[in-house]
């Protein structure tokens, strides 16, 4: 099956006018241990932010690489978050981007506690 696709959300900037929403809402996503999750990166770079919402256990997330021009071409392997626990990273398309190419980042989660949040930056 496919990978399930998580939608950036683009946070309100810095000069918002009075009267409009100030603050931007965020929808964390349930990760899909079974086929994966991919996020587009419009921009090519996104601020991936990932919540375990579990209480008592920690679970890990991997997200895939490829070769990036600094050297860099090995995975996020298992990294594991604390019960309850946030963990944040600024991806950029070169080097996590899929061999096909695009600007999709391929992120895997060992249970469905684990939250995905991409912000556009």
């Amino acid at each position: 099956m496919a990978a399930t696709a998580i939608a950036e959300q683009t946070v309100v900037g810095a000069y918002v006018r009075e009267g409009d929403t100030q603050f931007t809402t965020l929808t964390e996503t349930a990760g899909d241990p079974t086929n994966m999750n991919t996020v587009v990166m419009g921009t090519g770079r996104c601020l991936v932010l990932f919540h375990n919402s579990d209480g008592a256990n920690p679970y890990w997330v991997t997200v895939d690489a490829s070769d990036d021009p600094y050297g860099r071409s090995t995975n996020i392997t298992e990294q594991d978050i604390a019960a309850t626990g946030w963990a944040a990273y600024f991806f950029e398309a070169r080097g996590w981007e899929q061999t096909l190419g695009g600007r999709n980042l391929l992120i895997d989660t060992e249970n469905a506690a684990v939250m995905i949040i991409a912000i556009p930056v």
